[in-house]
């Protein structure tokens, strides 16, 4: 794999450096929650326009083509270089979240300070082959062979919160410390909100990645209230690795870490419980300082463009983070406070020849300068004038320039290239390519050597066009979505004409060309439904989903305001109407919408939304499956509305059986039995003289045969009126402990059993020994005896044991 020398952060672990001091603090631009405020957001600025050029790349190091991208309010797709160009964004003034996505591919993203000129970044995307297919409903242990582990409980649901029992698709993957190329594949950058809401820098001691995926592709996530165990081995030259460390997950909306919950040190890995999956990191983490760093060479003239890695000195595994100088050859970043640091300038000059200084610790705002020097490299100014092919200065482009096995994206803004790069005095050669990505052209590959104080790359015109055979707007290159150089495979519609042959790729009605809603030349950029697909290659561009929603009020009058669905289930969706039909067949027609609000007897199970894109006009239709709104304001164990009405909802654990009672107490009656359990026993809750019994406990004689088990079971006269526990012991001069276990446990004659308040009966399992002795038939007794609660009686049961031998 060649090095790419780009101009972003590469090993970001502790902080994210900046081209601008003032610029130190990231914060994603989308408020898609709706809200008036997340208080972390305030900290990073107002919004401003900011440029963006970067590359997109997977495990092996090779460009990803048609990978799209998102940065604050634009998209766009990677070309066949894997890069992607976006001249103006709207993101927050100290932070900007970019996100790349490909299918087959993990989502990734970056996170950086935005400066005032073109701000450059790099994404490794994971491979999302899965790791195995497990089914719903059952436990599952998926591991990798270094040790990384997730303990699925089997409960899964949809993205919209509906139980899900297929097929799972588990892809996991270890991000490892050890691995230099971690931070090309971790999410954002390690910044953090702890519990406390406060900024953190954090050291990262591993990080996994899990994605589940169902049988139709659904994204699927762990059902709410589960949890999932998971194992992140330590690095391996990890020294002292705490024994409990906070374990963060990754925000894929804000684009930055939160923390949630701790790991445990055990072994060789660390071990902790999450509720959700998203990217999940064991680190520990620091308060901050800023510090600036200005590079020059041995003539005090600033290196501009140069990776600067820093991290601290008693890390012993790869955990640095790093940026490049600007211009005035300064980086700035936040660092951990109090810490003494190491300073590496890698590959300077020559590959694997790397200038480290100790410097720090600093526990207020510093600024420093580093001279650095090395007789083995040489520094050249690269100078050349790019035009397009009509001779104008091109101001939407990059230059390819290969050399010292690495590559570097250089771009250019105004048809000038003027850049300083250090070099091997032993290997001099150059490749260079200029891409002009407004006009779809480029220019034949030059070739060269490095030349001191300049190499002049004279005037280049990019005259060679990237062919359209279609004429859809969309290159023939970028019709290449398997990436893998043959256009003739790529069909997204299956109609039997390659992508880039044919005018209409999705098959919507829509040719391509028109489906540029933007008007800016390039169908790749627009994306009205907001689903990462951009609209020539979705063939329905309107997002919809099914839902669940409770109704206001009590039957017969539960209430549905429409406008309160759509700002709550909704809120994600852009470019939408919406409009609620009583029938699927009422919204395919347009006819008979409801009005809002709507007021339904409790008989109405289903009604129907259908979204209008307002860009498109496309249309789609989903289900809104109504119900009455579970309340119990008292906890007595029957909703407000069964309070109100006497009447049964199935929605709770009780029925009220015509009772009418106080919603907001209880015990209505005020004689110490919950309105549930007077209700369940058939006393009257608002009358303190009708109070319930004591309930008996009913046993029956069984007979079991060797080997078996048996399911002791017992009945109460009455639902018991509060918690119950009992002891049972077995109680015999013919039995002993060979002859049988309660519950599978040895040893044990007795076990204590709870009868919850409302409960009518209980079981519980006594497993006969299959021994091989001839005994006949043998009898034990079922003694009870009440430890707490209130029962009037508790019967006795024998049970005999026929002999099979």
């Amino acid at each position: 794999m060649k090095k790419l020398k780009f101009i972003v952060s590469l090993f970001v672990v502790l902080l994210i450096f900046s081209c601008e001091k003032d610029n130190n603090i990231p914060l994603n631009q989308q408020q898609v929650d709706g809200q008036a405020g997340n208080p972390f957001l305030e900290n990073f600025g107002a919004s401003m326009d900011a440029r963006f050029i970067g590359r997109v790349i997977n495990e092996e190091g090779d460009p990803i083509i048609g990978a799209s991208i998102n940065v604050g309010n634009m998209m766009t797709v990677t070309d066949a270089n894997g890069v992607f160009s976006v001249e103006s964004a709207t993101v927050y003034e100290k932070f900007a979240y970019i996100k790349a996505s490909k299918v087959g591919f993990i989502d990734g993203s970056r996170s950086l300070v935005p400066t005032s000129g073109v701000n450059q970044v790099e994404i490794m995307l994971l491979d999302a082959d899965p790791n195995a297919t497990i089914g719903a409903g059952q436990p599952f242990n998926i591991g990798l062979p270094n040790g990384t582990s997730v303990n699925f409980s089997g409960d899964f649901e949809t993205e919209n919160g509906f139980e899900y029992l297929g097929n799972v698709q588990v892809v996991l993957r270890h991000l490892n410390p050890d691995n230099e190329a971690m931070a090309l594949q971790m999410p954002g950058a390690l910044i953090a909100e702890n519990t406390s809401g406060n900024l953190q820098a954090l050291e990262t001691y591993g990080m996994i990645a899990v994605k589940l995926i169902g049988e139709n592709g659904e994204v699927l996530n762990i059902a709410e209230g589960t949890t999932a165990e998971l194992s992140v081995p330590v690095p391996t030259n990890a020294t002292n690795p705490p024994e409990t460390i906070p374990l963060w997950y990754f925000d894929e909306t804000y684009g930055y870490w939160k923390e949630e919950g701790t790991a445990v040190l055990q072994g060789n890995k660390y071990v902790g419980e999450v509720s959700h999956f998203s990217f999940w990191n064991c680190d520990i983490a620091f308060d901050t300082v800023q510090l600036c760093i200005t590079v020059v060479d041995d003539n005090n003239n600033p290196l501009p463009n140069t990776i600067v890695q820093l991290q601290r000195e008693s890390v012993s595994w790869t955990s640095a983070t790093a940026g490049y100088t600007n211009a005035n050859g300064e980086v700035c970043g936040i660092i951990p406070a109090n810490e003494t640091l190491t300073v590496t300038i890698p590959d300077f000059g020559c590959i694997d020849n790397d200038y480290t200084e100790i410097v720090g610790p600093f526990d207020i705002d510093t600024n420093l300068t580093i001279t650095v020097s090395d007789s083995n490299a040489q520094t050249t100014n690269v100078t050349g004038v790019f035009n397009d092919c009509s001779g104008t200065p091109a101001t939407n482009g990059y230059v390819f320039l290969n050399y010292n096995n690495s590559v570097s994206i250089i771009p250019i803004t105004d048809g000038i290239l003027d850049l300083s790069i250090d070099y091997c005095l032993t290997d001099t050669e150059y490749t260079m390519q200029f891409f002009d990505i407004t006009n779809n052209q480029s220019t034949t590959f030059v070739t060269g050597n490095f030349t001191v104080p300049i190499t002049d790359l004279g005037t280049q015109m990019s005259c060679t066009t990237l062919l359209d055979a279609d004429a859809d707007g969309v290159l023939d290159f970028n019709e290449d979505l398997n990436a893998n150089g043959d256009y003739t495979d790529d069909d997204t519609d299956q109609d039997g004409v390659p992508d880039y042959l044919d005018t209409d790729d999705d098959d919507d009605g829509v040719d391509t060309i028109d489906e540029d809603y933007d008007s800016d030349g390039d169908p790749m950029n627009d994306d009205s439904d907001g689903d990462s697909i951009p609209d020539y290659l979705d063939n329905l561009d309107v997002l919809i989903y099914a839902t669940e929603v409770s109704g206001i009020g009590c039957i017969p009058s539960l209430i549905y305001d429409f406008d309160s669905i759509v700002s709550e289930v909704y809120f994600e969706l852009i470019n939408n109407n919406y409009i609620f039909y009583l029938t699927e067949a009422d919204a395919l027609a347009d006819v008979n919408p409801l009005a809002s609000p709507f007021i339904d007897d409790g008989n109405t199970q289903i009604i129907y939304v259908k979204a209008v894109n307002t860009i498109t006009n496309q249309f789609d239709i989903a289900e809104v499956y109504l119900y009455q709104e579970y309340l119990d304001t008292d906890g007595d164990g029957l909703t407000d509305c069964e309070e109100l009405s006497g009447i049964d909802s199935d929605l709770s654990i009780c029925n009220p059986n015509g009772n009418i009672t106080d919603p907001n107490v209880a015990d209505s009656d005020g004689d110490g039995f919950d309105d549930c359990i007077e209700a369940a026993n058939g006393t009257d809750p608002s009358d303190d003289t009708s109070v319930p019994t004591s309930p008996s406990i009913i046993v029956n004689d069984q007979t079991v045969t060797e080997g078996d088990i048996l399911e002791y079971a017992f009945t109460l006269s009455s639902p018991a009126i509060d918690d119950i526990v009992i002891n049972f012991e077995i109680v015999s001069s013919e039995v002993d402990f060979e002859d049988y276990q309660i519950e599978g446990i040895y040893g044990n004659n007795n076990i204590n059993i709870t009868i919850e308040a409302g409960s009518t009966n209980g079981v519980f399992a006594i497993v006969i020994t299959d021994d091989t002795e001839a005994e006949g038939t043998e009898n034990f007794t079922v003694v009870g005896t009440l430890i707490s609660g209130s029962a009037s009686a508790i019967g006795e049961a024998t049970i005999s044991i026929i002999d099979n031998d």
